[in-house]
C-alpha cells in the first residue's frame, strides 16, 4: 500500500505493525461503539449544550462508550465513561468534533468461534511482509483482484468494509479494508488469538510502538490515560488495569499523507488493541 506521494506503507514498515485485537468473550455480536477523545481536553456536559454544567473533563486518548446511536441537537454524542475522580460510571454529552469512533462499524464483527486462551503465544514476526501493496484511493475492484472474494462485506453510509481471514506476522487475523465512495481509505487488522496473560498485550503494544518509533520517528501523540487515579497507585499489573478499563494507551504518527494510530484499551475483561492506517486526504469519520 502506498501513501499519497508514492511512498509504500510496506517500505515504511507500517504494515508490520497492523495489529488489532478485538476480544469480546461475553459480548460477541453486541452493538458496542467506543469513542476516543482526540482534543487535548474535552468537557462532558450534563446536557447537549456548551452552556450546560460540566460533569467531568476528559484528556486526549480517553475512551468512552457511545450510549445512543442518535446525535442530539445535530452534533452531540451521549456517552458513558468511568470517572477518574470517583471511579463510578457517569453519563453526559460530548461534541462529535472532539471524539472519533474506534470501531470501523457500529456492529462488533466477530466471524470466528471463540477460541481458548493461549498460555504461551508466539511472538509477532516483525520481519514478515504479508499485506498487499495497494495505493490509497484505488478502486474496490483492485482490492478484490488482490485479495479475492471477501469473507464478508458491510455498508454504512458511503463506507464499505471488506473483511478477510489472513495469517499476518505469524498470527491469525481479520483484515478489514475500509472503502469510502468505493475507494480505499483505511486498513485495519483484528488479531483473533486470545492471550491468557493480559500483560502480553501491554508488552506487544510497547514492542510495536518501539518498532514504529525506530522506523518513522517519535509519535506526535503518546498518551497514557488512567481513568481511575486510585488504581494507578495500587501498583497492580498493567494488563489487569487495561482489562478493567482503568488504563488506556494510544500513540499516533503522521507521515507523508498517511496516518497511523496504535491504541490499547479494555473494559470488563474485554480487550481492544487496535492499529489503523488511514489516508489523511480522505474525509474519513474514522480517521485522524
Amino acid at each position: 500500500m502506498k501513501a499519497s506521494k508514492g511512498l509504500s506503507i510496506t517500505a515504511l514498515g507500517l504494515s508490520l505493525a497492523l495489529l488489532a485485537l478485538l476480544l469480546p468473550p461475553a459480548a460477541r455480536g453486541e452493538i458496542i461503539v467506543r469513542l476516543e477523545v482526540t482534543a487535548e481536553k474535552v468537557p462532558v456536559h450534563l446536557e447537549p449544550s456548551e452552556r450546560s454544567p460540566v460533569v467531568e473533563m476528559l484528556a486526549r486518548g480517553a475512551v468512552v462508550k457511545l450510549s445512543s446511536a442518535m446525535k442530539f441537537r445535530t452534533n452531540w454524542f451521549y456517552v458513558l465513561f468511568v470517572s477518574s475522580r470517583s471511579g463510578r460510571t457517569l453519563a453526559g454529552y460530548v461534541l462529535d468534533s472532539s471524539v472519533r469512533k474506534l470501531n470501523s462499524t457500529i456492529k462488533v464483527v466477530d466471524l470466528t468461534p471463540a477460541e481458548p486462551e493461549i498460555a504461551d503465544p508466539r511472538e509477532f514476526d516483525l520481519t514478515a511482509d504479508q499485506i498487499p501493496d495497494i495505493e490509497w484511493g484505488k478502486s474496490e475492484d483492485i482490492v478484490l483482484r488482490a485479495e479475492g472474494r471477501p469473507l464478508s462485506r458491510d455498508l454504512s453510509g458511503d463506507m464499505e468494509f471488506l473483511r478477510y481471514h489472513r495469517e499476518i506476522l505469524g498470527k491469525k487475523c481479520l483484515l478489514t479494508y475500509v472503502m469510502i465512495d468505493r475507494k480505499l481509505a483505511s486498513l485495519r487488522i483484528h488479531l483473533l488469538e486470545r492471550y491468557a496473560n493480559k500483560d502480553r498485550y501491554v508488552a506487544d503494544y510497547n514492542r510495536i510502538r518501539d518498532f514504529l518509533n525506530a522506523k518513522i520517528g517519535e509519535p506526535r501523540y503518546n498518551n497514557v490515560v488512567w481513568k481511575d487515579s486510585a488504581y494507578a497507585e495500587k501498583g497492580e499489573n498493567l494488563g489487569t488495569a487495561v482489562t478493567s478499563g482503568s488504563l488506556s494507551l494510544s500513540s499516533e504518527w503522521a507521515f507523508r499523507g498517511t496516518g497511523l494510530r496504535l491504541s490499547l484499551s479494555g473494559e470488563n475483561s474485554e480487550i481492544l488493541f487496535a492499529v489503523e492506517i488511514n489516508d489523511l486526504r480522505t474525509k474519513n469519520p474514522a480517521s485522524f
